[in-house]
């Protein structure tokens, strides 16, 4: 996506992160979620050609997105760095395969802040998403990734002013993240004689990656340091971390059985 437009706002005049913490949180639905986790772990062993595909419709439907998409730092054909959407679900499907600058885009501030970015009009600071046909008028990224291993973001986007997005939908991403990240791990490492022992250190990745919900985690204390002092809303939050990591250790069990089923 390239655009001769000069940018009207500084990137970080579209920022907006703070914001999660003063919006209303939607309900989870903690029975629609583990449901969705588990066949993705399933999914993940059994046809991981299409698992990314699964996970953005997945995405899509959790977070009642317009367009939800998986970005992948690689390089171009002319050797530049970039971020590559290998997956779309939603209004703009049929963008799947292009690309952002790696300096001069959304995904790299999510990348190097290693922390869950929300932005708005996202056309006025990067004239690029003037050319998409549908606008981005908000869009939240979560980062995922380790050293040494790929990198890139889960985002979620609302194409007009009907949909905002909140903790709730942070905290679902954040476990979705995990799983884009092990499944991409896994397509970039394997040829079909390695299948056995990279399957093997991607469960030991997903383990770490995924028993760890540092991300979701980090939102939460992040709410809480600005609450200055634990009040009955702290209390509450410290209640949704434990569900958290309990619901996350489930998954993580999941992947682990279907993967030694799958081997």
């Amino acid at each position: 996506m390239e655009s001769n437009t000069s940018p009207s706002l500084s990137p970080e005049a579209v920022i907006f992160t703070p914001q999660l913490v003063q919006r209303p949180c939607r309900p989870a639905n903690v029975v629609e979620e583990n449901k969705a986790f588990h066949e993705l772990a399933r999914c993940l062993a059994s046809d991981p050609d299409h698992f990314l595909d699964r996970l953005v419709e997945i995405a899509l439907r959790l977070c009642d997105a317009h367009t939800v998409g998986i970005s992948v730092e690689s390089t171009d054909a002319e050797g530049k760095q970039v971020f590559r959407w290998v997956a779309i679900a939603g209004e703009l499907k049929e963008l799947v395969g292009g690309t952002t600058p790696r300096k001069f885009s959304p995904c790299g501030i999510c990348v190097d802040q290693k922390q869950p970015l929300l932005m708005r009009d996202l056309a006025k600071a990067y004239p690029y998403f003037q050319d998409a046909p549908r606008p981005f008028v908000e869009a939240l990224l979560l980062p995922w990734g380790v050293q040494g291993g790929p990198e890139g973001t889960l985002w979620v986007v609302a194409h007009d002013d009907h949909r905002t997005f909140d903790l709730h939908d942070v905290r679902v991403l954040s476990s979705l993240a995990a799983f884009a990240f092990g499944a991409i791990y896994l397509q970039q490492k394997i040829q079909d004689a390695e299948r056995t022992s990279a399957a093997i250190n991607m469960t030991s990745a997903m383990a770490h990656h995924v028993n760890n919900p540092l991300q979701a985690a980090m939102l939460i204390l992040f709410r809480l340091k600005h609450e200055h002092i634990l009040n009955d809303t702290g209390m509450d939050l410290v209640a949704r971390l434990e569900t958290e990591v309990d619901r996350v250790a489930s998954v993580s069990a999941e992947l682990i059985s279907a993967n030694g089923r799958a081997n």
